[in-house]
Protein backbone atom coordinates (compact mmCIF):
# COMPACT_ATOMS: atom_id res chain seq x y z
CA UNK A 1 0.00 0.00 0.00
CA UNK A 2 2.83 2.43 0.87
CA UNK A 3 4.64 1.62 -2.36
CA UNK A 4 1.44 2.19 -4.34
CA UNK A 5 0.96 5.61 -2.68
CA UNK A 6 4.51 6.70 -3.53
CA UNK A 7 4.08 5.47 -7.11
CA UNK A 8 0.92 7.54 -7.42
CA UNK A 9 2.74 10.61 -6.07
CA UNK A 10 5.56 10.19 -8.61
CA UNK A 11 2.99 9.77 -11.40
CA UNK A 12 1.31 12.97 -10.17
CA UNK A 13 4.68 14.74 -10.41
CA UNK A 14 5.10 13.47 -13.99
CA UNK A 15 1.62 14.72 -14.92
CA UNK A 16 2.39 18.13 -13.41
CA UNK A 17 5.59 18.28 -15.47
CA UNK A 18 3.69 17.45 -18.65
CA UNK A 19 1.17 20.21 -17.90
CA UNK A 20 3.99 22.69 -17.22
CA UNK A 21 5.49 21.93 -20.64
CA UNK A 22 2.22 23.14 -22.13
CA UNK A 23 3.01 26.57 -20.65
CA UNK A 24 5.72 26.85 -23.34
CA UNK A 25 3.06 27.76 -25.86
CA UNK A 26 2.04 30.80 -23.85
CA UNK A 27 3.99 33.92 -24.63
CA UNK A 28 4.92 37.23 -23.06
CA UNK A 29 5.50 40.33 -25.18
CA UNK A 30 8.70 42.09 -24.08
CA UNK A 31 9.10 45.73 -25.08
CA UNK A 32 7.30 45.08 -28.37
CA UNK A 33 10.53 43.45 -29.55
CA UNK A 34 9.76 39.78 -29.33
CA UNK A 35 7.22 37.35 -28.05
CA UNK A 36 8.92 34.90 -25.71
CA UNK A 37 8.07 32.38 -23.06
CA UNK A 38 10.04 31.30 -20.01
CA UNK A 39 11.52 27.84 -20.31
CA UNK A 40 9.56 26.20 -17.52
CA UNK A 41 10.30 22.77 -18.97
CA UNK A 42 14.05 23.45 -18.68
CA UNK A 43 13.53 24.56 -15.07
CA UNK A 44 11.67 21.34 -14.27
CA UNK A 45 14.23 19.15 -16.01
CA UNK A 46 17.04 20.84 -14.12
CA UNK A 47 15.32 20.64 -10.74
CA UNK A 48 13.82 17.14 -10.94
CA UNK A 49 16.42 15.40 -13.14
CA UNK A 50 19.68 16.95 -11.96
CA UNK A 51 19.03 18.49 -8.55
CA UNK A 52 16.58 15.92 -7.11
CA UNK A 53 17.14 13.05 -9.61
CA UNK A 54 13.50 11.96 -9.88
CA UNK A 55 13.06 12.14 -13.64
CA UNK A 56 14.52 9.24 -15.57
CA UNK A 57 15.98 9.49 -19.06
CA UNK A 58 12.87 7.91 -20.58
CA UNK A 59 10.64 10.60 -19.08
CA UNK A 60 13.03 13.39 -20.12
CA UNK A 61 12.91 12.01 -23.66
CA UNK A 62 9.08 12.02 -23.65
CA UNK A 63 9.00 15.53 -22.18
CA UNK A 64 11.29 16.75 -24.96
CA UNK A 65 9.11 15.17 -27.65
CA UNK A 66 6.02 16.75 -26.07
CA UNK A 67 7.76 20.15 -25.95
CA UNK A 68 8.80 19.88 -29.62
CA UNK A 69 5.29 18.88 -30.65
CA UNK A 70 3.77 21.86 -28.86
CA UNK A 71 6.28 24.46 -30.04
CA UNK A 72 6.52 23.21 -33.63
CA UNK A 73 10.22 22.32 -33.53
CA UNK A 74 11.64 19.26 -35.27
CA UNK A 75 10.79 16.26 -33.10
CA UNK A 76 13.69 15.03 -31.02
CA UNK A 77 15.81 18.21 -30.87
CA UNK A 78 14.74 19.11 -27.34
CA UNK A 79 14.99 15.49 -26.17
CA UNK A 80 18.51 15.23 -27.50
CA UNK A 81 19.53 18.47 -25.75
CA UNK A 82 17.93 17.36 -22.49
CA UNK A 83 19.49 13.91 -22.44
CA UNK A 84 23.01 15.06 -23.33
CA UNK A 85 23.02 17.88 -20.80
CA UNK A 86 21.36 15.92 -18.01
CA UNK A 87 23.96 13.16 -18.37
CA UNK A 88 26.75 15.76 -18.44
CA UNK A 89 25.50 17.69 -15.41
CA UNK A 90 24.82 14.52 -13.43
CA UNK A 91 28.40 13.43 -14.06
CA UNK A 92 29.70 16.81 -12.92
CA UNK A 93 27.46 16.80 -9.83
CA UNK A 94 28.67 13.36 -8.78
CA UNK A 95 32.17 14.74 -8.58
CA UNK A 96 31.36 18.15 -7.10
CA UNK A 97 28.28 17.53 -4.92
CA UNK A 98 26.91 21.08 -5.11
CA UNK A 99 23.56 20.93 -3.36
CA UNK A 100 23.69 23.09 -0.24
CA UNK A 101 24.26 26.63 -1.48
CA UNK A 102 21.39 28.07 -3.55
CA UNK A 103 23.71 30.50 -5.36
CA UNK A 104 25.73 27.55 -6.68
CA UNK A 105 22.56 25.71 -7.70
CA UNK A 106 21.33 28.84 -9.49
CA UNK A 107 24.70 29.23 -11.25
CA UNK A 108 24.40 25.64 -12.43
CA UNK A 109 20.91 26.38 -13.75
CA UNK A 110 22.21 29.46 -15.59
CA UNK A 111 24.88 27.31 -17.27
CA UNK A 112 22.38 24.53 -18.00
CA UNK A 113 19.83 26.92 -19.50
CA UNK A 114 22.44 28.76 -21.57
CA UNK A 115 23.89 25.58 -23.05
CA UNK A 116 20.42 24.19 -23.85
CA UNK A 117 19.43 27.38 -25.63
CA UNK A 118 22.70 27.55 -27.61
CA UNK A 119 22.58 23.89 -28.66
CA UNK A 120 18.89 24.08 -29.58
CA UNK A 121 19.37 27.36 -31.46
CA UNK A 122 22.34 25.93 -33.35
CA UNK A 123 20.62 22.64 -34.20
CA UNK A 124 17.45 24.34 -35.39
CA UNK A 125 19.46 26.85 -37.44
CA UNK A 126 21.38 24.05 -39.12
CA UNK A 127 18.28 21.97 -39.81
CA UNK A 128 16.40 24.95 -41.25
CA UNK A 129 19.39 26.12 -43.29
CA UNK A 130 19.26 29.68 -41.97
CA UNK A 131 20.24 31.26 -38.70
CA UNK A 132 17.52 32.35 -36.36
CA UNK A 133 17.73 35.74 -34.68
CA UNK A 134 19.27 36.01 -31.23
CA UNK A 135 16.66 38.31 -29.68
CA UNK A 136 14.17 35.60 -28.72
CA UNK A 137 16.74 33.12 -27.29
CA UNK A 138 18.40 35.91 -25.29
CA UNK A 139 15.08 37.13 -23.90
CA UNK A 140 14.07 33.53 -23.08
CA UNK A 141 17.37 32.99 -21.30
CA UNK A 142 17.07 36.13 -19.17
CA UNK A 143 13.40 35.52 -18.35
CA UNK A 144 14.09 31.90 -17.40
CA UNK A 145 17.13 32.74 -15.28
CA UNK A 146 15.24 35.28 -13.20
CA UNK A 147 12.07 33.18 -12.93
CA UNK A 148 14.06 30.17 -11.75
CA UNK A 149 14.40 31.61 -8.24
CA UNK A 150 10.65 31.58 -7.42
CA UNK A 151 10.16 28.40 -9.44
CA UNK A 152 12.86 26.65 -7.39
CA UNK A 153 10.92 27.53 -4.25
CA UNK A 154 7.73 26.22 -5.86
CA UNK A 155 9.50 23.00 -6.87
CA UNK A 156 10.78 22.64 -3.28
CA UNK A 157 7.20 22.94 -2.06
CA UNK A 158 5.96 20.48 -4.69
CA UNK A 159 8.72 18.04 -3.87
CA UNK A 160 7.99 18.26 -0.15
CA UNK A 161 4.24 17.77 -0.59
CA UNK A 162 4.33 15.00 -3.18
CA UNK A 163 7.52 13.16 -2.38
CA UNK A 164 8.17 14.00 1.25
CA UNK A 165 11.53 15.70 0.57
CA UNK A 166 12.77 18.31 2.97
Amino acid sequence: MIQQKSLLKIIALYIIAIVFVAFNITSIKILSIATVFPLIDVMMVFYFAIFRQYFGIWFIFLMGIWCDALTGNDLGITSLCYIILVKFFLTINQKMLIRENFIQIWQQFVAFCFVIIVIKWGALSILEGSFYGLTVPLAQFLLSVFLYVPMHKFFDYLSAKLLGDN
